[in-house]
């Protein structure tokens, strides 16, 4: 499996100006949970009107989930190459991963900005109070004690009779039927 980006090799098979090269990376670009979704495209090309308006008359609907994802691509690339699209109108979205700290401060601070937020949590996370501000926040995680296996001896059904059920000597005299 290549090392590259699947956005990166996605893009440069748009822009390849190849009308018939082939999908590439083909195991990771048209997986159900591929990174490149219906959507994903869809927002690609907000800079471009031309196409964002013609994507969002015939696409922009839920039956765009329903069109194969390499009869997808291929329309794609074919637009990019009618529309003359140039790789700088391209919308660039970047991805950051979720951090549960940054998200809790900015609903304890709404009026921070987002890269004073960052800086914040950074701040927090090489302190020496860390797991202090961290149950402040309600962000500490419960340590579980693990459970050790016990092992368990067979026994013989005289003996499990033995243990679990006892003789109770009863008078009928007692109940006077």
């Amino acid at each position: 499996m290549s090392s590259a980006s699947p956005y990166k090799v996605f893009w440069d098979w748009c822009f390849d100006t190849k009308k018939d090269s082939p999908i590439p990376m083909q195991d990771v670009l048209l997986k159900y949970n591929s990174p490149i979704t219906q959507q994903f495209l869809l927002k690609s090309f907000v800079r471009h009107a031309h196409l964002n308006n013609y994507l969002n008359d015939w696409l922009n609907n839920v039956g765009i989930y329903y069109i194969e994802r390499e009869e997808l691509f291929l329309f794609i690339k074919k637009c990019i190459q009618d529309f003359k699209v140039k790789r700088k109108d391209i919308q660039f979205i970047k991805y950051q991963p979720r951090q549960i700290l940054v998200e809790k401060l900015r609903s304890k601070f709404p009026t921070l900005k987002v890269y004073d937020v960052e800086l914040l949590s950074a701040i927090i996370q090489h302190s020496a109070e860390r797991d202090s501000i961290y149950s402040a926040l309600g962000m500490e995680k419960p340590k579980t004690q693990k459970l050790k296996k016990v092992k368990r001896v067979k026994k013989t059904l005289a003996k499990f009779l033995k243990e679990n059920f006892t003789k109770v000597q009863v008078k009928i005299s007692d109940y006077n039927l």
